[in-house]
């Protein structure tokens, strides 16, 4: 008998603090899909969204379009939703709430419970957490995200990572964030990085 609901996991997602969640629920033929783009770090999650496809169609190219075969590990379904629903606590204590889409993609969770769960989940890294610029986050994002973390941990307590020219660095130091390294990045190469997060 087919499950009614399974869910996949970026394989990497604790490595690089970024990632994706597909929690699938199946009814009737159809494959109704919820899909997070998570940031474990800080954030939580950055982008989600709800799509539907005949259960034909999500085995057959839904599935490897979301989330690569070679990057893809399958998560029983409670632990989806607890890794989920923990990344949103863990962004909302530092004043971070979800993608605008988040609720309409929870709808795939009906009847799974993260109590029936027994993994655990560690978030930020190295017990504090880092905000790691996204490909599209602005200056004045970074800006905006690094200033809510002081606000929220204090100085000192939060890492970030930003790749930004010479001027933005000089800009966050003058605004009293400490930029532990500066390493000069090729414009080639910074567009290249974008694209990896």
């Amino acid at each position: 008998m087919a499950r009614s609901t399974e869910a996949y996991v970026s394989a990497n997602l604790f490595d690089l603090g970024l990632g994706c969640v597909v929690f699938t629920r199946f009814r009737a033929g159809d494959a109704e899909v919820g899909v997070f783009m998570v940031d474990v770090y800080c954030l939580g999650v950055k982008d989600a969204f709800f799509t539907r496809a005949s259960e034909y169609e999500y085995r057959r190219t839904t599935l490897d379009r979301l989330l690569k075969p070679d990057n893809r590990k399958p998560l029983d379904p409670p632990s989806a939703r607890k890794l989920v629903e923990g990344a949103v606590a863990y962004a909302e204590h530092l004043g971070f709430g979800p993608h605008s889409d988040y609720k309409q993609a929870c709808r795939v969770f009906g009847g799974t419970s993260a109590a029936d769960s027994t993994t655990s989940f560690t978030f930020g890294r190295n017990g504090k957490p880092i905000y790691i610029q996204g490909k599209s986050d602005s200056f004045r994002t970074c800006l905006r995200v690094l200033t809510q973390l002081r606000a929220r941990c204090g100085d000192g307590s939060f890492d970030f990572l930003t790749v930004s020219v010479e001027s933005e660095a000089r800009e966050l130091e003058r605004l009293g964030f400490t930029v532990r390294q500066k390493v000069p990045v090729p414009p080639e190469e910074w567009e290249r990085l974008k694209q990896t997060r």
